[in-house]
């Protein structure tokens, strides 16, 4: 998961955060309520704008878009507590 935070201008000169995080398909819409309600959380604790103003985009690729240690990543696969199944498989079959 890769997240960017931006500082933009919007109407009447206020300044919005804009988060843009990119994250492998395969999480639940209610994981990703959950990490729109974190990320705007945080945000609006570190920088004091009121969580009104901040505006957060996810994005969802194929596993096959990112590339860790010299391999494709699978799509995310939810474990029964929210672990990365997939993730984890990838990674035992390269240290074998």
């Amino acid at each position: 998961m890769t997240v960017s935070l931006y500082v933009v201008r919007c109407q009447r000169e206020k300044i919005m955060p804009f988060i843009q995080c990119d994250i492998r398909r395969g999480r639940s819409e209610a994981q990703k309520r959950q990490l729109f309600d974190k990320i705007n959380a945080v945000v609006s604790r570190v920088t004091g704008a009121p969580t009104s103003s901040i505006l957060i985009l996810i994005r969802e690729h194929a596993g096959n878009q990112f590339m860790e240690g010299g391999e494709l990543l699978p799509d995310y696969v939810a474990g029964p507590n929210g672990e990365d199944l997939a993730g984890e498989a990838a990674l035992k079959q390269r240290s074998n």
